[in-house]
């Protein structure tokens, strides 16, 4: 349908065709389209600042990791936050877009193994830190801040809320060991071509 046809096209109206409980503010919308320029690889490199309860997660982590799967089942991509936990929360909310019948109408080549187990009817990876496309070299991985991702070459990386508060913020200590972690393991897995978004 033509509905189909243009959520595949605008990460919008993708969003708002899997998550009708979306609302709109003007400042959505710009966010929303810059979103969109670096789906398409016209923005390489992005930080995005906006406070607490503002939608920024879940335009940038939960939905475009989604939609860029979906126009490219071939991305590997990477998500990082400050704990575990919270990267694999994003991963399942993700995997939970994907198996939408509504998303499938929109992507239909994008799909995931149904059993979180591998099994010998389909060997892609399916858990809560990583996941794979089925029939393509698609994947997401989930890590915590400090965590590894070795073996892993990584399209696109999305660093979402790397201090857990102020107090971690403003802890040079803590500051420092992220930036250790962010030159010595976020940037060797990267490529010339790769993308990267910075959600604080």
């Amino acid at each position: 349908s033509v509905q189909i046809a243009a959520a595949r096209r605008n990460f919008m109206l993708f969003s708002s065709a899997v998550f009708p409980a979306l609302e709109f503010a003007t400042f959505h919308i710009a966010y929303y389209r810059i979103l969109q320029a670096f789906a398409e690889g016209r923005i390489k490199r992005l930080i995005v600042t906006m406070p607490p309860q503002h939608g920024k997660s879940q335009g940038s982590t939960r939905l475009l990791p989604a939609y860029m799967l979906g126009i490219n089942p071939d991305l590997r991509i990477a998500i990082a936050s400050y704990s575990d936990s919270l990267a694999k929360k994003f991963n399942r909310e993700i995997q939970r877009v994907i198996d939408t019948p509504i998303y499938n109408s929109i992507f239909p080549d994008t799909t995931l193994n149904r059993s979180n187990a591998v099994t010998i009817a389909s060997n892609h990876l399916r858990n809560a830190s990583e996941f794979e496309i089925v029939g393509h070299k698609g994947s997401l991985k989930a890590v915590g801040r400090g965590g590894g991702l070795t073996g892993n070459r990584v399209d696109v990386m999305i660093l979402d809320d790397l201090y857990k508060d102020a107090m971690e913020g403003n802890s040079p200590t803590i500051r420092d060991a992220v930036y250790e972690w962010y030159t010595s393991v976020v940037r060797t897995r990267q490529h010339n071509d790769s993308r990267e978004l910075m959600v604080f």
